[in-house]
């Protein structure tokens, strides 16, 4: 089995190209915010639609969904909701009423949009893509790879990063989550070449949380008045979950107890 990080989308990418990685479990990873968000939804509801910012406003799309959407770190207009995942825990109740009306008539789904998750998810052709965060980092790892294992596939690990600029957050996420994952292979005695993921795993072993307060994604978001929101998707393991993407939709598989 090899687990590699990807970097992939580390530079400016043609929002038409695509990554195959059919012998791949793929983890994407955009820690602020889009994976914990993400997360915080699928504790709500089974599915969540993604489409790309420029297409939250579709008419396909009236009427029909609660929106939950931003634009580098602010909520887009026409949106019921930004991309922080304290708001969606403050508004669980409302929420969940659009979601479960008792008359069954008006019952809509949900639909988020983001700067650079969608882009990413959107990009990658594998029949295993999984969404990686920080706090559900044990949990996705240990998941994929028992997928992997299954399936002999490998595994690769993706941070959705910054515009094409690096966002260490990410980077970060994706080496807590190589953590896990070579843990579990030291217990199933699998072999693995960690040559290119010593840097990352070198990276957790330091004072992580801090490079992540003051990355410019960090900073971004406190200037913003989402400084709550950093401290939140940067708690390791608070979030039993782990989400598949497949057409469109990211779909709760794995709610852990």
């Amino acid at each position: 089995m090899h687990i590699n990080i990807s970097y992939d989308f580390l530079s400016p990418t043609d929002n038409s190209a695509y990554y195959n990685y059919n012998d791949y479990c793929v983890i994407v990873i955009d820690v602020l915010r889009a994976s914990t968000t993400i997360n915080v939804l699928l504790e709500l509801h089974e599915k969540i639609h993604i489409t790309e910012v420029e297409n939250i406003d579709n008419e396909m799309y009236k009427d029909k969904f609660i929106k939950f959407g931003e634009k580098n770190g602010k909520k887009i207009e026409s949106c019921d909701y930004g991309n922080s995942p304290l708001e969606v825990r403050l508004n669980k109740d409302n929420i969940l009423n659009q979601l479960n009306n008792n008359d069954n008539t008006n019952n809509k789904e949900i639909l988020l949009a983001t700067t650079n998750g969608t882009r990413v998810l959107k990009s990658i052709i594998s029949d295993n893509i999984f969404i990686g965060s920080i706090t559900n980092a044990k949990y996705v790892a240990d998941y994929v790879f028992n997928v992997a294992n299954e399936q002999n596939k490998n595994i690769i690990i993706i941070p959705s990063h910054r515009k094409g600029m690096f966002a260490i957050e990410d980077y970060i996420g994706a080496g807590l989550i190589a953590k896990y994952i070579l843990k579990n292979a030291n217990k199933y005695d699998i072999t693995i070449d960690i040559e290119n993921l010593i840097p990352a795993i070198n990276l957790v072993k330091s004072d992580w949380k801090t490079k992540i307060i003051n990355s410019a994604s960090a900073k971004n978001l406190k200037n913003l008045g989402y400084e709550g929101d950093i401290i939140f998707c940067s708690s390791e393991n608070t979030q039993k979950i782990v989400g598949m993407y497949k057409d469109g939709k990211i779909v709760n598989i794995k709610k852990i107890k």
